[in-house]
């Protein structure tokens, strides 16, 4: 079985345990996003961005500074759906199984959060603020909008996998 049929099967599982009201323990949640996160920054790395192509960025995106804290439960959800509605903006076909990953991740943290946070509700993304910021950046800097996205994405993911503890922690 290649890795992407496993990828597959593993996101399928993770879709119908989660969409099934099952709760899961801690354990399989933090190894789902390990999983999940090991693969994402593995499909970016494929991507073979040019480092070109990165610098003299409007800081727009996320910070991608290296001792930046994984803060909560509820803020990776929250920066799981930033990246989200980013790479759907930036609609490029070799994003598709990425953004599927993405997708996948923040509906497993959210289904976590909601399960053990009590009061905290899902925020609401795609909303008119970052489509505006993504358009006048994207006029402004034009292909270096999706570089940039993907290696901000990549360094928050890799901090998320050394801070898989903070899916613990709710405020």
């Amino acid at each position: 079985m290649d890795c992407s049929m496993a990828l597959l099967l593993s996101s399928l599982l993770a879709l119908f345990s989660v969409g099934a009201g099952a709760s899961l323990s801690l354990h399989v949640v933090r190894t789902k996003v390990k999983d999940l996160a090991q693969t994402m920054v593995i499909r970016i790395k494929k991507l073979d961005i040019s480092p070109n192509l990165i610098e003299g960025m409007d800081p727009f995106l996320p910070a991608a500074a290296v001792d930046q804290h994984i803060e909560s439960l509820p803020s990776i959800v929250e920066t799981m759906g930033f990246y989200q509605d980013l790479l759907l903006f930036l609609d490029w076909a070799d994003l598709k199984q990425l953004v599927e990953d993405t997708s996948t991740m923040r509906g497993l943290l959210e289904n976590w959060m909601i399960s053990r946070c009590p009061g905290h509700q899902q925020k609401q993304t795609g909303e008119g603020g970052l489509s505006e910021a993504l358009k006048d950046t994207t006029r402004k800097y034009g292909l270096s909008v999706g570089p940039v996205a993907l290696n901000r994405l990549k360094g928050y993911l890799g901090r998320l996998l050394l801070n898989l503890d903070q899916l613990n922690y709710c405020y």
